[in-house]
């Protein structure tokens, strides 16, 4: 099994405390998870909390697709660097003014970009321990974005 460094499988789980949060906050009576100001600590504000950090991470993940397509030595294609721009702009078109629904559709957006991170690991584009990170990771973010749409 290949091992996935201390450094990103800390930091990667760690990313995950906002989804958890967030759907937790759509569970649980209005008040009980404090967030300081930053969201209010209601159903609406955890699926708020939960969109728009989806919308960061999303971005954030296609972005490490760009690095490694195009990492130092390397060549990337066309379709590589579209491959990896498609989802977060895709989703960028479709975000409108339902936040259920834009939890949904980030969900979904998190399992087509799972998908083209296969793909890129069948390439070998990415690290060697990418895909041991990433489908754990995917199913909590997936399964918050659904507890958020749900609410």
């Amino acid at each position: 099994m290949h091992r996935v460094p201390l450094p990103a499988l800390v930091l990667g789980f760690s990313g995950l405390i906002p989804f958890v949060i967030g759907a937790l906050m759509t569970l649980v009576p209005a008040g009980t998870i404090p967030l300081f100001g930053l969201f209010p600590s209601t159903p609406e504000g955890g699926v708020a909390l939960l969109e728009r950090y989806g919308t960061i991470i999303l971005a954030f993940m296609a972005g490490c697709l760009w690095g490694f397509a195009s990492r130092h030595g390397r060549k990337p294609s066309w379709i590589e660097l579209a491959l990896t721009v498609v989802v977060p702009v895709a989703v960028f078109l479709l975000l409108g003014d339902d936040p259920g629904r834009n939890c949904s559709l980030l969900a979904f957006a998190f399992a087509l970009l799972l998908g083209l991170d296969a793909w890129f690991a069948r390439q070998v584009i990415v690290v060697y321990w990418w895909m041991h990170l990433r489908i754990p990771l995917t199913i909590v973010v997936t399964l918050c974005l659904f507890i958020g749409a749900s609410a």
